[in-house]
């Protein structure tokens, strides 16, 4: 997250936060004071959701939940890693130009890339904008060692560094798409593919659909077998939406319990046929604890879907979908529903 606040206006929501905090009882910790103050900034609505039931009392505060948001709403993944790694690039690129400079080569080529590197980046988490330097950077250490023998064996050093500070980067950039708990694509993914998706959709005409799924009475598997437990059930759900959709189509941990899946090129009817096949898969499923092999007693999730249409935007066909997925919960759980308006 960015923030521009000056320091007055900061400091006027920390007057908001600091007595609100301490109302509730939440402690006062880096994590829950970033929390609040993204709630005082009101810039992502489900977040002011959330805790607006806590403040009204309708939920009480818990330390992971606040840890969940706090990774969700105001972190970014692969801070750190990137500004190390932001700063290696620039690291090797005085190395290489000082490299040329010795051999007598010229650096004019270099020169984009020195004030790519004197400016910062607008925010830490650019990783196309660091990607595309290091891959600059790269190509164009090779091609001044091909130009001079005396300077090969050291520019082809600095490649090889590069070569490894590219590698650490793909996984800097998998680790910030991806759920650790799940192995899915995480929200962040997911936003991203969706507006693609229906980018592609208005130039290509793919069929696109999206499928909503809920794990049916989560709380109570947490409450009754712990959070360990429920950790499992997230994963083997996941298991089953990964092993039913392949190719382009996109599964997605979308947050908590609940999952989406972005399905391309098939039609409504073949989406209800394979939404069906996960529902009917997971609720014949026989779970046990491994460490005691006490069955878990049947768990269902809740399916609901909609098809992009012509003036699609992400936002429209999600909430159609979520819609749906309301219906399928209201209509007795354990069931599939298409959004019908």
């Amino acid at each position: 997250m960015q923030y521009q606040q000056d320091k007055a206006q900061a400091q006027e929501i920390a007057r908001l936060v600091f007595p609100l905090m301490t109302r509730l009882g939440i402690p006062m910790n880096p994590v829950n004071y970033a929390l609040w103050y993204e709630y005082h900034l009101g810039r992502s609505e489900e977040l002011v959701s959330v805790l607006d039931k806590i403040v009204s009392g309708e939920q009480v505060y818990e330390a992971e939940q606040a840890s969940a948001l706090f990774m969700r709403y105001v972190a970014t993944p692969g801070v750190e890693a990137l500004g190390r790694i932001e700063s290696e690039v620039c690291r090797l690129l005085a190395d290489v130009i000082q490299v040329v400079i010795d051999a007598g080569l010229d650096l004019g080529k270099y020169s984009n890339l020195l004030q790519s590197c004197s400016n910062r980046l607008d925010s830490a988490d650019d990783l196309r904008a660091i990607h595309g330097l290091v891959s600059t950077l790269k190509a164009d250490t090779h091609s001044m060692a091909d130009s001079s023998r005396q300077a090969a064996g050291a520019l082809k050093a600095r490649a090889d560094e590069i070569d490894v500070l590219r590698a650490e980067l793909d996984r800097v950039r998998l680790e910030a798409v991806r759920d650790p708990l799940t192995g899915l694509s995480n929200r962040r993914a997911f936003d991203a593919r969706l507006a693609e998706s229906l980018d592609d959709s208005l130039q290509q005409l793919k069929k696109i659909c999206l499928l909503m799924v809920d794990i049916d009475h989560f709380k109570k598997i947490n409450d009754e077998h712990g959070h360990q437990i429920g950790d499992k059930i997230l994963q083997y759900v996941a298991s089953v939406l990964k092993k039913n959709f392949k190719g382009k189509d996109l599964v997605a941990r979308y947050g908590g319990d609940e999952f989406a899946v972005i399905i391309e090129n098939a039609p409504v009817a073949g989406v209800k046929t394979i939404a069906e096949m996960i529902r009917q898969q997971i609720s014949e499923s026989t779970l046990k604890r491994t460490d005691t092999g006490e069955p878990l007693g049947t768990v269902t999730v809740s399916i609901g879907y909609d098809c992009v249409k012509p003036d699609d935007n992400p936002d429209k066909v999600l909430k159609r979908a979520d819609k749906a997925l309301y219906s399928a919960k209201q209509n007795g759980r354990n069931r599939v529903e298409l959004y019908r308006g």
